[in-house]
């Protein structure tokens, strides 16, 4: 496999997610929409970490695997929190002074590091960083005790059945969403698996993977309703896997066809900024547009809006991609600044 074409279509397709990932949080998304993009498009970013992690973090010592991870994830998870708090509090304390949670709550949510309760009511999407760095300990132990695939897939499948038995009977939210991390290795343990596999399957069997895995998808979509892991609720399990699976080999199917997509690359290679902030830029999108009258009320039942609500929201962050990768690239799990 090119290694440079394939870094592109990884790009892409994390461009593609983030662009989901946004339709979903829009007001404009209509119901089975939201069941649609939320059938995948988290899992797909822990495939997409699978498809990333390299062989060459299992010749490194677990306190350095730590702190690399840490830099790349834990730093910009603790700085976007800072950001999204004060915007918060801003917002809800100081202009509205509505909102009914606690000021020291989400405070005491960034340390708790779970979506759930309200605990990250400034910016929920962000518990996918910490649950991400946990998922990608897990990954490096199983590949660290593990010698084959089959022995891979083996420890997958008990860290999937562990996921299940939580979800179903465990009500408690365990710390920086290690609950959910069980299910979430399964994805990035399959990315990994299959890293070296994706283009060559698509390729040689693109219409046939296209056509399958989108019945597929539509199918176990509609049998299990809307799946939501931040919250750790799948319904069926083997339904959840199904239409998760089947919608990220979809996708991978159409990105690797495509081939080189340079919007797709840009907000792919700023996902992370991208993911962090497009919450709070959706709020101020809606309240923007309410300035111009255009009401919430028509923003919320016309789904053009969902396109005008994700074109903005990337819009208004290309200025903080720019800031942010420029000077303080460490803050978004970069290693050095250009000056």
């Amino acid at each position: 496999m090119d290694n440079s074409y394939r870094i592109n279509w990884i790009d892409n397709l994390k461009g593609i997610g983030i662009i989901f990932i946004i339709f979903g949080h829009s007001l404009a998304c209509p119901e089975l929409l939201i069941n649609y993009f939320f059938s995948f498009h988290v899992p797909l970013f822990f495939f997409i970490a699978g498809l990333n992690f390299s062989n060459k973090n299992l010749l490194i010592n677990f306190s350095v695997f730590c702190r690399k991870r840490a830099e790349r994830l834990l730093v910009p998870y603790f700085f976007f929190n800072i950001l999204s708090y004060i915007f918060w509090f801003t917002r809800t304390k100081i202009l509205d002074n509505q909102n009914e949670i606690p000021a020291l709550k989400p405070l005491i949510g960034i340390l708790y590091g779970n979506g759930g309760n309200f605990w990250l009511i400034h910016n929920e999407p962000l518990w996918f960083f910490v649950c991400l760095f946990v998922t990608q300990i897990l990954l490096f132990f199983i590949l660290k005790i593990t010698k084959t695939k089959l022995q891979i897939i083996g420890v997958l499948i008990i860290c999937g059945a562990i996921g299940c038995l939580d979800s179903n009977y465990f009500k408690f939210r365990l710390p920086w969403s290690i609950d959910v991390a069980f299910t979430a290795v399964v994805f990035s343990g399959a990315g990994y698996i299959l890293r070296e596999k994706c283009e060559e399957w698509t390729k040689n069997n693109h219409i046939v993977f296209l056509i399958i895995f989108l019945l597929l998808n539509v199918c176990f979509v509609l049998l299990n309703g809307k799946v939501d892991m931040n919250h750790n609720k799948y319904n069926n399990i083997f339904l959840f896997y199904g239409g998760a699976f089947s919608g990220i080999f979809f996708w991978v199917s159409v990105l690797i066809a495509l081939g080189d997509l340079r919007i797709l690359q840009y907000i792919g290679t700023n996902s992370l900024t991208i993911f962090a902030l497009h919450l709070p830029a959706l709020i101020v999108i809606v309240k923007l547009l309410m300035v111009t009258g255009i009401s919430y009320s028509i923003q919320a039942t016309n789904i053009l809006f969902l396109f005008i609500h994700a074109f903005l929201a990337i819009l208004i962050l290309v200025p903080a991609n720019y800031v942010f990768n420029k000077y303080t690239p460490f803050l978004i799990g970069k290693k050095s600044a250009s000056i």
